[in-house]
């Protein structure tokens, strides 16, 4: 599986990255640090599976990439999720109206975060997947 994570700050990278490998899947994952890198490495590699994505970055917001991947017939089809900081109901409710396929708060410690990616990838992102329940599109599990 191909995922891309688009992620200004180094420490949530590397962090990400850290429990992405504790997950002991087949998974090659590339980064990209803000808009102008998520479109140049989408252009060379279309074959992506899944995006992860902040929200604040610089140049473009991820509310604003979100909506030009699910404008662009090239993109549209690569599920979009969620990764940031924010807990704002205005930004949960932007990226579901959006088209993403979940929203992940950032925990605080690693441990929640491999959870999280546990209900993430409990999903087959290889085949085309229906958008969740409202209910069903946060995952917070910053404080459990």
């Amino acid at each position: 599986m191909k995922i891309l994570l688009v992620e200004d700050d180094a420490d949530d990278r590397a962090i990400f990255t850290e429990v992405l490998g504790k997950l002991n899947m087949p998974i090659d994952l590339a980064h990209a640090v803000d808009s102008g890198e998520l479109f140049e490495y989408l252009d060379k590699n279309p074959d992506i599976n899944l995006i992860f994505q902040d929200i604040n970055m610089p140049v473009k917001n991820g509310k604003q990439c979100l909506k030009d991947l699910k404008s662009n017939e090239r993109y549209q089809h690569i599920p979009v999720i969620i990764y940031t900081g924010s807990g704002r109901e205005t930004d949960i409710n932007e990226a579901y109206e959006g088209g993403a396929h979940y929203y992940i708060i950032k925990p605080f410690a690693p441990v929640n975060l491999k959870e999280s990616m546990k209900k993430v990838f409990s999903v087959d992102w290889t085949t085309t997947q229906p958008f969740p329940l409202k209910d069903d599109f946060l995952i917070n599990m910053t404080f459990t």
